[in-house]
């Protein structure tokens, strides 16, 4: 048998594809369709004459390998009400002449599950009703899925299989005991510790890590949940994970005095970043910025890292914004034959002009690069990204499909593009130019590729931050292969170079640390607490992004006193205790969002002013590392000036963008605001 052509249903301009699944009479026959194409528009206008499913589904693991049947004969066309409620009795031909194509396992499962054993069901599934060999259809239909969604007549969500052993389908059965007891306390106690441990193991399905489901749900005028033979409401579903997120501490409580029900909490560290909870969340409030979405919506995984932008583009306010300001600068587009670097690089863009801000360059957005093309015949070719582009190794919290999301490093110093909380550069608009749109320079693109004498990379180590740094004095790493082409130059300032460097992990803030902030041991009185030190350990603000509330400094006192042995701080320690105080536990809590992993780092005096510079660094920063103001971000950041081998002695060929960072007394412009007009020049760093 052939395998199934696309030439057998054209998909003309304005067209999509809707798939009608043919009745089986057992569960195992034959998965056989019909494929048509309908204009979009006309659906739009008409959609109860052309009542269908979305199906929103993640791929799963494993390749395409199973069969279903498309019908190249038929001539069907769409019958007013031939959607899921039809009740028209079908026959398959014995004779039909038919084309295979090949589908991935989950979606296999899904078909069965979902067809009728009488009716013809009509439904959008992006892995057969687009052909995704096809790059140019795949970039013409993407930016349809917002009108495909928003007029299906129900999005139905596949989270898979049921389970062997039953938990899936207890889970979505407490689901109704949830709405119905109204969350009640008497949901709370321990005769329901093993069915909210059976909730949790529902909402840790692959389906919740994907980030296309956001705007399929979104969108959808109904939805349905559908797991193995069980199917609920979307809207109780949400109702009862909203019940689960007011609730959560107690619910962990009871799970965790079950000993057979506590393993399920293994790798939790904060319930409220599970991707269920994340995603009830934001779709409370979608009417958000693309730069918003796609920043804090990092966490959910794409098979193709160039829809770490797409898959939200129908759903971000400036869909439908229409003001002056919006107008003034074109959106991204799905183009699925540009590369990610191609990609990324018109997104950073597009977020520096409407925002008029680099704070896009701070924040842990973009999916890496693919390893290897094996899975994707039609993917471009693999590029490097360059270290102003941040990729979400290592954001906040670890990606959905690792479990729960724990905590890996601390919260952006940037906030989010709504919601500033800093001002380091004093409201200065970016001064930015891209390597992409000047092209490569053919000298400097040698040396940059390496084919100079040098085989390492050279990289500063001057202590005078204010002064010209020479090459005489460098270490050697491996060389990246990049190119100008791959490059960024800003305009800024360089404030102090890091001369000590202590890594804060996981929440413990180590002795040498404290030292350097001014506490040597021992019990204190509340104001011998220097300024330095618990200002900085809270990045000078409280968890609303405000300035600092006084009671911090007494709930510095008591931890410090709260001695283990050690000389550390150690906050993992301090927050569960019994018998602490609220104010040691939420002081311990927001020490925890700024210090997570990262590195404490020491400028020693500032030429400038005399102060000392002291402050909190990503966690691979390191002595030598430079701490500069760039013209247009909200917050410091730290660079590292590199030598190829071609330039002078005094001038970098380029820096590395190491990452955000904050610094005491340097947050509020107090680096920019007594400068001259001449000082304010500032210098280039080209970023690579």
């Amino acid at each position: 048998m052939d395998g199934y052509s696309y030439d057998d249903c054209p998909l003309p301009g304005g067209h999509i594809r809707i798939l009608f699944l043919k009745p089986g009479i057992h569960r195992n026959s034959d998965i056989v369709m019909d494929l048509r194409s309908y204009s979009i528009d006309e659906i739009a206008r008409n959609p109860d004459d052309y009542r269908f499913t979305a199906l929103s589904y993640s791929w799963g693991d494993g390749n395409a390998s199973k069969d279903v049947f498309v019908c190249t004969d038929s001539h069907h066309e769409f019958v007013p009400g031939s959607g899921p409620d039809a009740t028209t009795d079908m026959e398959i031909p014995l004779q039909q002449r038919v084309g295979r194509l090949k589908v991935r396992p989950n979606l296999h499962e899904f078909l069965r599950e979902f067809r009728d054993d009488r009716r013809e069901l009509a439904l959008w599934v992006d892995d057969i009703s687009v052909n995704q060999k096809d790059t140019q259809e795949r970039s013409d239909q993407v930016p349809r899925m917002g009108t495909i969604y928003s007029t299906a007549d129900t999005v139905s969500i596949w989270l898979g299989p049921a389970d062997e052993d039953g938990k899936t389908d207890r889970a979505m059965d407490f689901i109704k005991t949830i709405l119905q007891k109204d969350g009640t306390e008497e949901l709370f106690v321990g005769g329901y510790a093993r069915a909210w441990s059976e909730l949790l193991y529902l909402m840790r399905r692959e389906w919740f890590s994907r980030r296309w489901i956001i705007q399929e749900v979104a969108l959808a005028r109904s939805a349905e949940i559908r797991c193995g033979s069980k199917v609920i409401n979307w809207s109780d579903f949400s109702d009862a994970v909203s019940i689960f997120t007011l609730n959560i501490d107690t619910i962990l409580k009871t799970i965790k005095r079950e000993p057979e029900q506590e393993r399920s909490l293994e790798g939790i560290t904060d319930a409220r970043q599970l991707g269920a909870v994340v995603l009830v969340d934001v779709l409370s409030n979608p009417y958000q910025s693309l730069e918003s979405l796609v920043s804090s919506l990092s966490t959910f995984a794409v098979t193709d890292p160039r829809d770490t932008i797409y898959t939200l583009l129908s759903l971000a306010k400036e869909n439908t914004d229409m003001t002056p300001k919006s107008k003034k600068y074109r959106r991204p587009e799905p183009d699925y034959e540009a590369n990610l670097l191609q990609v990324y690089t018109r997104f950073v863009q597009w977020c520096v002009q409407e925002s008029e801000s680099l704070d896009i360059l701070c924040r842990h957005w973009a999916f890496p690069e693919l390893e290897h093309t094996v899975n994707h015949e039609y993917y471009p070719d693999i590029v490097k990204l360059p270290s102003w582009i941040k990729t979400v190794d290592n954001p906040a919290y670890g990606a959905q499909k690792e479990g729960f999301g724990s905590r890996r490093t601390g919260d952006g110093f940037v906030g989010t593009p709504e919601s500033r909380h800093y001002n380091a550069s004093l409201g200065m608009s970016p001064v930015i130019s891209y390597g992409m749109d000047q092209g490569p320079s053919n000298q400097n693109a040698r040396l940059l590729n390496g084919d100079s004498e040098s085989n390492s990379e050279e990289i500063a180590v001057s202590h005078l931050s204010q002064q010209p740094m020479r090459r005489s004095q460098i270490y050697r790493v491996k060389r990246p292969q990049l190119d100008l082409s791959s490059s960024i130059t800003v305009k800024g300032r360089c404030i102090g170079q890091i001369t000590k460097a202590f890594l804060m992990p996981k929440g413990i803030i180590p002795k040498q640390v404290l030292q350097n902030l001014g506490y040597h041991g021992g019990t204190m009185e509340c104001e011998a607490v220097p300024d330095i030190l618990w200002r900085t350990l809270v990045a000078d603000r409280g968890p609303d992004g405000k300035g600092a509330p006084s009671w911090y400094q007494r709930a510095c006192m008591t931890c410090l006193t709260d001695n283990t042995g050690s000389g550390h701080m150690d906050t993992n320690s301090i927050i569960p205790q019994e018998d602490g105080t609220k104010l040691k536990v939420e002081f311990a809590r927001r020490v925890q969002t700024v210090c997570w992993n990262r590195t404490f780092v020491d400028c020693g005096k500032d030429d400038a002013q005399g102060d000392r510079l002291v402050g909190i660094g990503p966690p691979d920063s390191r002595a030598d590392d430079l701490v500069c103001i760039l013209y247009g971000l909200s917050v410091p950041c730290i660079l590292r000036p590199t030598w190829r081998g071609g330039g002078d002695d005094y001038t970098p060929d380029y820096f590395k963008f190491v990452g955000e960072a904050f610094i005491l007394g340097q947050m509020d412009g107090e680096a920019i605001k007594h400068l001259s007009n001449e000082e304010l020049e500032g210098q280039d760093f080209r970023i690579l």
